[in-house]
């Protein structure tokens, strides 16, 4: 059978995870909380359901931003998690995993529907309410919490706003079976829960997404980007562009691309100022947490104004280049936001993310910056 295409942009995701080498996600309670607290947290984000289990995460989010930049800030705040709660650094979630686009209107209902029912479809619990980790029992209350989008799913199931709780209880009651193709999706062509016209609508506006920059655009920004980048580690451009100092070149011109995906450049846009094809450009991003502390892209950030008069200007004047960030060293997989660790503490009972007290407050933020 061949391989479906992915898609991308913004919209609304299901995402199928498992642990890293057949490792479990889970190892306790409290590491549940806190990878609901992680997930309900994303920037640029909104939870819509979740199943969780040891070995896999099963969720659904809305997201404003490509799912390749929300999937790495998962999977780094994962990586973060663990090292906090063990002491231990290790990949926790896999590379590999299901991500299918989802058309609302046809498949955002049943597939919740589904997401609900796993738990009782793999044997694990007699009835779906019983199973503690999943977003189904917010979805019986009158008044779910403020983290969990349930108005999206209930709209499309209960026409009113009147005891939709009470209805949803009463459809999880009916009889069931799955019909959706968790794998593969639902179209001939693409990874989506999705109609054929909704796809191509889909292309179209991801297309004017893309084309939002001129081909001078992006290399002003390029070139800007450089700048600062050069300007941080003390080097000149020509120096940081140089790929004959592949060392250099591999190390610091991904915080270049990822300095230009914050401002909504396309990768395929980028492949040809660096030479670079998208899939080496797509694992620059991804390695980018383990290679670049958190202070360190804090800092490029904040100066990164290209709109500005520029920083061609800033240079102009002399500004004083900050102190070069030194080599992370060797085998390391992702550096923590700061140089503490938490203990580990007993779980409260409550799945909410709201109720856990183990985690520091700047452990709560998800997204690398």
């Amino acid at each position: 059978m061949q391989t479906k295409m992915t898609l991308h942009g913004a919209g609304v995701y299901y995402f199928a995870v498992t642990g890293a080498k057949d490792q479990p996600i889970f190892n306790s309670v409290f590491e549940y909380e806190y990878g609901l607290r992680i997930l309900s947290r994303v920037t640029g984000t909104r939870l819509l359901a979740y199943v969780l289990d040891e070995r896999q995460m099963q969720f659904v989010l809305r997201c404003q931003r490509d799912w390749t930049e929300v999937m790495d800030d998962i999977q780094a705040a994962f990586d973060s998690m663990h090292e906090r709660c063990w002491h231990k650094r290790r990949q926790v979630l896999s590379d590999q995993g299901v991500v299918l686009l989802v058309d609302e209107r046809v498949a955002l209902t049943e597939l919740i529907l589904q997401l609900h029912h796993s738990p009782v479809h793999k044997g694990k619990v007699a009835d779906a309410s019983l199973w503690p980790w999943s977003s189904d029992r917010y979805y019986r209350e009158p008044t779910p919490p403020a983290w969990l989008d349930t108005e999206s799913m209930l709209n499309l199931l209960v026409n009113g706003r009147r005891n939709r709780a009470q209805h949803y209880i009463d459809v999880m009651k009916a009889p069931f079976s799955p019909k959706l193709d968790l794998s593969h999706g639902s179209h001939p062509l693409y990874q989506a829960l999705a109609r054929d016209q909704w796809v191509d609508q889909h292309l179209k506006r991801e297309a004017l997404t893309q084309s939002a920059y001129s081909r001078s655009d992006v290399q002003r920004l390029f070139d800007d980007a450089c700048q600062l980048v050069a300007r941080q580690f003390n080097l000149t451009t020509a120096e940081l562009c140089d790929k004959h100092n592949r060392r250099r070149f591999h190390h610091l011109m991904p915080l270049v691309i990822w300095l230009l995906r914050e401002r909504g450049v396309h990768l395929d846009a980028m492949t040809k100022l660096v030479d670079e094809d998208e899939v080496r450009l797509q694992l620059w991003l991804r390695n980018l947490p383990a290679d670049h502390t958190r202070n360190i892209r804090d800092k490029l950030a904040r100066q990164w104004s290209p709109s500005a008069p520029g920083l061609t200007a800033m240079a102009a004047a002399g500004t004083v280049a900050e102190e070069p960030e030194a080599e992370p060293e060797s085998g390391s997989e992702f550096e923590s936001a700061d140089n503490s660790a938490a203990e580990p503490a007993a779980a409260d009972n409550s799945a909410g993310p709201d109720n856990l007290n183990a985690v520091e407050t700047e452990a709560a933020s998800v997204t690398p910056q």
